[in-house]
């Protein structure tokens, strides 16, 4: 398929209640390669795969939350996809929505990035495997931006925290959903 070709999903109802499953953002967590991309972008660095989150020598440091659904484990993201009722395959093994179309994530980016865009190739490889389909939509970075301000986005790729070491005395800015200028909560931060 050709990512023009999709159609508009855009504050789909469907795809908002598989989103909004914590089950489908485990087992896409479980689903990505992170050794891969490490070894074939970062070349071996960092020595610790993790999720985004304060480092060890923060005084906010979690090892769960650093540590959260990291492993990569193809047969728990394909059970926590079945229990979810996402088992019907179409032809070329994708999953099928309830709704009957193919499940496609469309990821947003701003398409400033070549490290970034290898890293979502690496992804779409891992997804494949648990029948999850992937294309990227590269923007101007206004458009993107602007993209997710209106919460047109399924999903979107930006850089990672700023401060990876909080602490009491420091501002919140990062972790909370303050402004609609923290794209991963945009509508949140603006409410």
């Amino acid at each position: 398929r050709e990512a023009w070709r999709l159609p508009l999903r855009r504050r789909d109802p469907v795809l908002r209640q598989i989103f909004q499953d914590k089950r489908f953002r485990i087992a896409m967590s479980h689903a990505i390669n992170r050794e891969d991309i490490r070894k074939l972008i970062y070349l071996g660095q960092p020595k610790e795969i993790r999720q985004t989150a304060p480092k060890r020598e923060s005084p906010f440091y979690h090892e769960g939350a650093a540590q959260s659904f990291v492993k990569y484990d193809v047969a728990r993201a394909n059970a926590l996809l079945d229990e979810m009722g996402l088992t019907k395959r179409g032809n070329d093994n994708i999953r099928l929505l309830p709704d009957g179309q193919p499940m496609i994530v469309i990821v947003d980016t701003a398409g400033e990035s070549t490290e970034e865009t290898d890293v979502l190739q690496l992804v779409r490889d891992s997804w494949k495997k648990i029948g999850v389909d992937m294309f990227t939509k590269p923007s101007e970075l206004e458009v993107f931006r602007n993209r997710i301000f209106a919460g047109d986005s399924i999903m979107s790729v930006w850089t990672g925290m700023d401060n990876g070491f909080p602490s009491a005395d420091m501002s919140p800015w990062e972790f909370t959903p303050t402004s609609q200028q923290q794209l991963q909560w945009a509508k949140w931060g603006q409410f």
